[in-house]
């Protein structure tokens, strides 16, 4: 951690107010962001472990740094991953921006920029694609954290096979599941153009395409649904566990 850039709470609250916020993060003693979701009360259902010093981390799909400075906060060295372009995410071929383009490139990297300097972080920022994540040119993590990404994606088996390859030790998945308690595989198609949600699969449909993507073990840590901040009913969430070596991780 380097020096906080603000020591005035309301010079920083006023700044702050002046983004669009995906998380609520603690910026500074009593300065919370206005996030869409905040995930404070949920971490507990990650089953992230408490000691992570001296680990390599890999945040995929950062957004505006929640889980990131939380890894960093347990010790890690930390890598946040986010798509170079709003463009860039998985939209449908008639998608069309709400709102002007420096508008929504605004909203996906200056916050995350903003609280790295607020809270004196020294977290990495990797701009590209979870579909290109290269063990050659991005090297392997101890710790590689997804948090509900995957269901964002139009093809989350893909991203899963890169994981994999980026993973030196664990990884960490939470994504949107499906209601279906079947014991068949399945994954429900919720597709449309904003490319809010592609797929949800259920369980058995989760634990195939880890299995497909050559993941050797994992195991569940928990089912719990997301609301977002406004009191709306959120998507229920999976998340599982991988270890390329059990054991490798204090904690796990």
């Amino acid at each position: 951690m380097t020096q906080p850039a603000f020591e005035d709470a309301e010079a920083l609250r006023s700044e702050m107010n002046e983004l669009e916020w995906y998380h609520s993060v603690e910026l500074a003693p009593g300065v919370v962001t206005p996030g869409r979701y905040d995930h404070r009360p949920y971490l507990h259902h990650y089953g992230i472990p408490d000691d992570l010093s001296g680990l390599r981390a890999l945040d995929i799909g950062a957004a505006s740094g929640f889980f990131s400075f939380e890894l960093e906060r347990r010790g890690a060295d930390v890598t946040a991953l986010d798509l170079p372009h709003w463009m860039a995410h998985d939209f449908g071929p008639l998608y069309q921006a709400d709102r002007p383009l420096d508008e929504v490139e605004r909203y996906l990297k200056e916050p995350l920029a903003f609280a790295k300097r607020a809270r004196g972080s020294t977290v990495q920022t990797l701009y590209a694609s979870v579909y290109d994540l290269d063990p050659d040119e991005h090297g392997t993590f101890d710790l590689v954290f997804c948090g509900s990404m995957l269901l964002h994606v139009t093809d989350p088996f893909r991203a899963l096979c890169r994981i994999r390859e980026v993973m030196g030790g664990e990884a960490i998945i939470a994504t949107g599941i499906s209601r279906d308690r079947r014991k068949r595989p399945l994954a429900e198609f919720h597709g449309a153009h904003d490319g809010t949600i592609w797929w949800l699969p259920n369980r058995t449909g989760l634990d195939r395409m880890m299995e497909a993507a050559g993941f050797e073990e994992w195991s569940w840590v928990s089912r719990f649904r997301l609301d977002p901040v406004d009191g709306s009913k959120g998507i229920e969430h999976g998340v599982v566990r991988a270890r390329r070596n059990p054991g490798s991780i204090r904690g796990f």
